[in-house]
């Protein structure tokens, strides 16, 4: 009998994790929060908080109208405050990049409606006169966003709006 009860203790310390209050619980691995890309735009349709992959929130300006995405990056020797910019259109689309007047190298990502991952590719700065004499950077299928930042600093998997 005290035999039994002994084993009926050990058994019962070794479940409980030895504390009166219960098993010991481990936190579970958390991955950062995110919100959709559509979410992060509705809030400011000037500036968004998006993220790659799970890279760190980036600050981007967005582009969201014909004349803000014809103009991009344009006659820019830096990005000021801001990360990068964020083209937005209103259904998937195909249109080609080009880098005519802009004087910064740059990542672009090109990514479908869901942020999921389409393209990408390292533009550089074109010093022509005319804008038909800069090459032509176009993603592998169409798309709904396209991020362009500084070369080098595009990160990988699909984009989302920050938290």
């Amino acid at each position: 009998m005290v035999w039994a009860a002994a084993a009926l203790v050990l058994l019962g310390a070794c479940r409980g994790g030895g504390s009166p209050s219960g098993p010991t619980v481990l936190p579970s691995p958390t991955t950062t929060p995110r919100v959709s890309i559509g979410e992060a735009l509705a809030t400011n349709p000037a500036r968004a908080q998006v993220m790659v992959g799970d890279d760190d929130c980036l600050d981007v300006l967005v582009a969201d109208t014909p004349a803000e995405r014809e103009r991009g990056l344009m006659d820019r020797d830096d990005l000021g405050d801001a990360d990068g910019m964020l083209f937005v259109w209103g259904a998937d689309v195909d249109a080609p990049f080009y880098m005519f007047q802009t004087r910064i190298s740059l990542d672009i990502g090109w990514f479908g409606p869901d942020g999921e991952p389409i393209d990408a590719t390292t533009m550089d700065p074109c010093p022509a006169a005319r804008p038909e004499d800069c090459p032509i950077y176009q993603a592998s299928g169409r798309y709904r966003y396209a991020l362009e930042v500084p070369a080098g600093e595009l990160g990988s998997g699909a984009i989302a709006g920050c938290p």
